[in-house]
């Protein structure tokens, strides 16, 4: 299965042959010539005491091992009869309660001679408890719920936001030694936030019966002036107004009596308190500073470890930090916009010097065979951001330039660009709106001294054949196995059986192939991408099998599935998933927008096919079969050469 930048969505599952215990009615020692052959239970995942994030139910997956002379008569687990197919494997979904709990597995079966015999095994995993709204028998603040990922840095105008799980219904507040006493906090009722592999990989988001009461939060702007060191946050509950209890229990409105009973028996003294886990400094004077990117491959988030805000800052960009949290720091990029970079992606510049400030005058593009390059004179390197508004129409955004465009000029030869118009959308924040006669292919952007290049990739020519294009195949993992069947039957040995056939066909279409390994030697993830770029390919393809996350059922959520990143690459992510269908005939998992490493490069189209659940142990037994890699690799090069025929017909 692909890897991703958040781990808990793969089955990481490692395969361990796990203690069997061999009970009393069985476990003899077999011998088949000179082989001795000890029946066995594997449990493949999950493995021993691991913590399982499953709600009520998840699946557990293995093999068991009989030689040829022996006959399975049941395998259970929990109690549940569970089905084995020939070649040992097994796959069941079953409930689990949360706390300490265990997969009891007992395997019976005859030996040669007829005599009955037994394998069993334990498998301890913990199940997390489930967040829940707290009881109203006494007053507690359970958990602090705003978890920055590190200390807090804010200057003037930046906002404080806390929050914690206590008692429902009661007086909130929180205090900032030195700065403020008593700052309200008010209590809100969200819905729970969805387990994000229920909601995208299982039947969708929790539903609204799973809510809790509880949650308390508050802010606090933080004004001029005001300085303090490292301080840390107390929150405080305390019972609610008597007055406001007495008159709800008087309402006709539907109410919890019990609990409101519960509330007025509280003493009018108890108080709770809690201390933040994190420091919080304001208006710190080393703020702000300006940053320079070290290397041309950092990414900015919108927070610290959360979604992109832009990819491939190239290195010398400079920006404005404002605050910190942890490691990362928040860097103002225009007017109202901010993102944020890790300490580790920049470097800290002399006190007293600002990041550019650029007045762009004049805008020119150059056209060739092959692309099409647009040119910005600017003063320094900023940051910068691309957006595909459609598959013909594309902006792109320079933070900390201003407007003084007069001149556009247009290479009259090239008919690419159909229109380009620029707009200031705000204080420091340029844009230029390009559109296109054709649709879009792929594009890079780099700076070359200060001069900012955005590059337009052109489509290969003579699209109604694949010869002569660079195809770059992937086989997902290496050294990391990825997920694993039953059987014990590793990700990267099918991704690898299936992208060799893929060679084999596209090879014989006079393309040329390029694989980011040809046999079980280790690549490393990010120098996938940098093999296709050295090789120019004009399409990346990366082939990996399915597993699933805790807790979602795989006998319903199951098939094969593509996945692209930037717009210009999902017709072709479209056109293989609809071939993968045909050919395979397997069920349809989707098409997703996901954010993997190898999807990500923007000067190509880019996809990863999920070909099929290599969890299910039929699944796993054809993905052995050279049958099925042909079904699976003759559907990538018919949805390659589909996509190709539609983006010429366009």
């Amino acid at each position: 299965m692909f890897s991703r930048s958040i781990s808990a969505s793969k089955l990481s599952a490692v395969p361990a042959l796990l203690v069997v215990l061999l009970v009393a009615c069985g476990g003899p020692r077999y011998t088949r010539g000179a082989a001795a052959v000890s029946p066995a239970i594997n449990v493949v995942y999950p493995k021993l005491n691991q913590t399982v994030t499953a709600v009520d139910s998840t699946f557990i997956l293995g093999s068991v091992v009989l030689g040829n002379e022996y006959r399975l008569d049941f395998l259970r687990i929990n109690g549940d009869t569970v089905a084995v197919d020939q070649g040992g494997g097994f796959l069941a979904f079953l409930p689990v309660h949360p706390g300490e709990f265990q997969f009891e597995l007992e395997a019976q079966y005859f030996a040669p001679d007829g005599e009955e015999h037994c394998l069993t095994e334990v498998v301890p995993v913990n199940i997390p408890l489930p967040v829940a709204s707290p009881s109203t028998d006494s007053l507690a603040i359970v958990s602090e719920l705003t978890r920055p990922v590190g200390d807090l840095i804010l200057i003037r105008g930046g906002r404080l936001e806390v929050s914690f799980l206590g008692t429902p219904s009661c007086r909130a507040w929180f205090e900032m030694p030195g700065v403020a006493d008593s700052i309200a906090m008010a209590e809100d009722a969200p819905k729970l936030q969805p387990y994000w592999g229920e909601a995208v990989f299982g039947a969708g988001a929790v539903p609204d019966s799973l809510k809790i009461s509880g949650i308390y939060t508050g802010f606090y702007e933080v004004p001029f002036g005001t300085v303090a060191d490292t301080i840390r946050v107390k929150y405080h509950l305390a019972p609610p107004d008597r007055f406001n209890l007495i008159w709800q229990l008087l309402s006709p409105l539907e109410k919890d009596v019990a609990a409101i009973g519960k509330l007025l028996a509280l003493p009018d003294t108890a108080r709770d308190s809690l201390e933040s886990a994190f420091r919080v400094s304001l208006n710190d004077p080393s703020f702000p500073f300006t940053v320079r990117f070290t290397d041309s491959v950092q990414t900015i988030r919108h927070e610290p470890i959360r979604g992109y805000f832009s990819i491939f800052q190239p290195e010398g960009v400079q920006a404005l930090a404002v605050g910190a949290e942890g490691d990362w720091y928040k860097l103002r990029l225009s007017r109202t916009q901010s993102a944020w970079a890790h300490r580790n992606s920049v470097e800290k510049l002399q006190a007293g010097i600002l990041p550019p400030r650029s007045k762009l005058k004049v805008i020119r593009t150059y056209g060739d065979a092959d692309k099409l390059v647009v040119e910005f004179p600017l003063s320094g390197k900023h940051p910068f951001r691309v957006f595909e508004d459609d598959r013909r129409t594309i902006r792109v955004q320079l933070f900390g330039v201003t407007s003084d465009t007069d001149w556009i000029r247009y290479d009259f030869s090239d008919k690419l660009i159909d229109l380009a118009s620029w707009s200031q959308p705000e204080e420091g924040l340029y844009e230029l709106k390009l559109l296109l006669t054709e649709d879009i292919w792929g594009y890079d952007s780099y700076y070359r001294g200060n001069t900012f290049y955005f590059v337009l990739n052109k489509p290969p020519i003579d699209l109604d054949h694949l010869a002569g294009k660079t195809i770059v195949i992937d086989p997902g993992h290496s050294s990391d196995p990825g997920a694993i069947g039953p059987t014990g039957y590793t990700e990267a040995q099918a991704n690898l059986a299936i992208a060799l056939t893929l060679r084999e066909m596209l090879l014989r279409k006079g393309v040329k192939v390029v694989m980011t390994r040809s046999d079980d030697s280790h690549v490393e993830l990010y120098d996938r991408p940098a093999i296709a770029l050295l090789n120019d390919a004009d399409l990346f393809v990366s082939i990996h099998n399915n597993a699933l996350p805790d807790g979602v059922n795989p006998f319903v959520n199951n098939g094969t599935s593509s996945y692209y990143y930037h717009p210009h690459s999902i017709n072709l992510a479209r056109a293989i998933h609809a071939e993968m269908l045909k050919e395979t005939g397997l069920s349809d998992y989707g098409l997703y927008h996901g954010n993997l490493a190898v999807n990500r490069p923007t000067q190509y189209p880019a996809v990863l096919v999920e070909c099929a659940f290599i969890i299910l142990p039929e699944r796993e037994a054809i993905l052995k079969t050279s049958e099925f890699r042909k079904k699976a690799a003759r559907g990538i090069v018919k949805g390659i050469e589909s996509f190709l025929k539609e983006f010429k017909d366009d």
